[in-house]
């Protein structure tokens, strides 16, 4: 029972990291007439980590990777029949499935670790540098539209924002001049000039946090 558990954690974590789905969608990679960028430059190369989710990203001169670490603890008395310790490792006698522990007493403590490609560079992922940004724009096949996160390294502080909260669909809105559609995601192409406005005015806010390690 308690595999079962870990396993629907791992499954979760999964969708929550690949299948995330942006409120915005564009018709071009933004910003429109910016010259794609190839490889990321070193100065942003490195590992990231944030403590407080367990996670890090790794970017190399390619690919942005990201890992989550993920522990739980159980008692050997809630252990099933046909759960079993052997070598450190729990095993479901009935699935043979298996993951590493360690024994502490009569305390378990079991981990492992989600990793995943967030984005490379490619026909389908395209990189952009604007007014000190990165942009990660990805296509969305599904639609042929672009999702797009802002990326940025300040001190040692890495910052990875999207498109979020109601204040940024409606500052789109007005900016743009383009109706929002009750279907999420919204679709919109706004002009370079109007992309920048979107950046000056505190688009791109919110995200996750990373520290240089």
């Amino acid at each position: 029972m308690k595999i079962k558990v870990l396993i629907l954690n791992l499954l979760f974590l999964s969708l929550l990291i690949s299948c995330k789905r942006a409120d915005v969608s564009f018709g071009e990679t933004q910003p429109q007439n910016v010259k794609e960028i190839k490889a990321f430059p070193n100065k942003i190369i490195g590992i990231y980590y944030n403590s407080e989710n367990n996670a890090e990203i790794q970017i190399s001169e390619y690919f942005i990777f990201k890992k989550i670490k993920i522990e739980d603890t159980l008692k050997t008395s809630e252990l099933h029949n046909y759960e079993v310790i052997e070598n450190n490792n729990l095993i479901n006698l009935k699935t043979k499935e298996k993951y590493k522990i360690r024994k502490i007493n009569d305390t378990l403590f079991s981990g492992y670790v989600y990793s995943d490609t967030i984005f490379e560079i490619s026909k389908k992922n395209v990189l952009k540098k604007f007014k000190g940004y990165f942009f990660l724009n990805k296509l969305v096949e599904e639609t042929g539209f672009w999702e797009v996160e802002k990326l940025y390294l300040s001190n040692g502080i890495l910052r990875l924002n999207g498109i979020e909260t109601e204040n940024e669909l409606e500052l789109l809105q007005n900016i743009t001049e383009t109706k929002k559609d009750t279907l999420k995601p919204f679709r919109i192409n706004p002009t370079k000039k109007q992309f920048k406005e979107f950046i000056k005015k505190n688009g791109f806010t919110n995200g996750e946090i990373y520290l240089k390690k």
